[in-house]
């Protein structure tokens, strides 16, 4: 089989196993993924525009007012207006919002922990350098499948 044969029987696996991540966070935080993805954002970054939430996720502000509503009622988040511009609308963490993402990375550590027990010590280093590189050129990728995408 093909290199790139075999890597695209490995994205399949790796959607799969996202697949079964996120029926994992519905059913022990109680929250979509899209939620804990806002909660991540926002714990790690402080408060930000619900604006720029909505850009970040490729989300209607509408839609996001929805997720956010739903959030905001488990008290896991909270609005604050903006002191400059009215308009503006932030979103921070509350304490309890803090304590799931901190429940969050823990878990996100233990899975990082297990993969570094399946792979060989000697190619640790190099599969992090190469899947940072992945990760920190997601923007180009993405550009990249959506031109190929609306193409075919």
């Amino acid at each position: 089989m093909e290199e790139i044969e075999r890597l695209e029987n490995c994205l399949i696996g790796l959607r799969d196993l996202f697949r079964r991540h996120q029926v994992f966070i519905k059913h022990k935080y109680k929250v979509t993924t899209t939620e804990m993805e806002i909660i991540q954002l926002v714990a790690m970054n402080g408060p930000q525009k619900m604006k720029d939430i909505g850009d970040a996720f490729f989300i209607k502000l509408s839609t996001l007012t929805s997720i956010v509503d739903k959030i905001e009622a488990q008290k896991l988040v909270k609005r604050l207006n903006s002191k400059v511009d009215r308009r503006s609308v932030f979103l921070d963490v509350t304490p309890r919002g803090q304590n799931l993402y901190k429940s969050y990375r823990a878990y996100i550590h233990v899975s990082a922990l297990v993969m570094q027990r399946i792979i060989k010590p000697e190619n640790f280093s190099v599969f992090v350098e190469e899947f940072e590189r992945i990760t920190t050129t997601s923007s180009f990728l993405k550009a990249d499948l959506k031109t190929i995408a609306t193409d075919e």
